[in-house]
């Protein structure tokens, strides 16, 4: 598709919002708790898993239930890479989408334990209103379905 030029914006989930309200972007991937009152096309299911540094010892290996875990924070951390590096180094444990941690965890130097009970988000695409799309647009979204049917 020749004369099309493609920007990629990075942001939060309220970010890409907030773009999609004013016009910045055409669309963006949400997870569908966020999407509120945007049109909403779901496109993949991304458990939820706990990353552990590698000396934790889980109650049943590769398990963490939610009630062994206290939740006493003391940061905010938006940028999963310092949210690895903190665990790595022993300073806790992290929720996180598996989909952010999906490759690498031991060289990372964490361990990846499945939740119980499991958790999910569903990740999709979010526009004003599909209807309204771009040519563009349209094929994005026909190639994104695709990819994520491949997941």
């Amino acid at each position: 598709f020749p004369g099309i030029d493609v920007q990629i914006f990075q942001g939060s989930y309220d970010d890409i919002t907030g773009w999609l309200k004013t016009g910045a972007v055409e669309l963006g991937f949400l997870s569908n708790s966020s999407a509120h009152d945007l049109d909403f096309e779901p496109l993949y299911d991304d458990r939820l898993i706990c990353i552990a540094p590698p000396d934790y010892q889980p109650r049943r290996p590769g398990v963490v239930r939610a009630e062994d875990l206290h939740v006493s924070s003391r940061c905010y951390i938006v940028d999963d890479q310092s949210m690895i590096a903190m665990v790595a180094c022993g300073q806790g444990l992290a929720l996180m989408p598996e989909l952010m941690f999906k490759e690498g965890a031991a060289s990372a130097g964490c361990q990846v334990l499945q939740l119980e009970p499991a958790a999910k988000r569903t990740i999709g695409l979010a526009c004003l209103s599909r209807t309204a799309l771009s040519p563009a647009a349209r094929e994005f979204v026909e190639h994104a379905r695709a990819f994520a049917r491949k997941r």
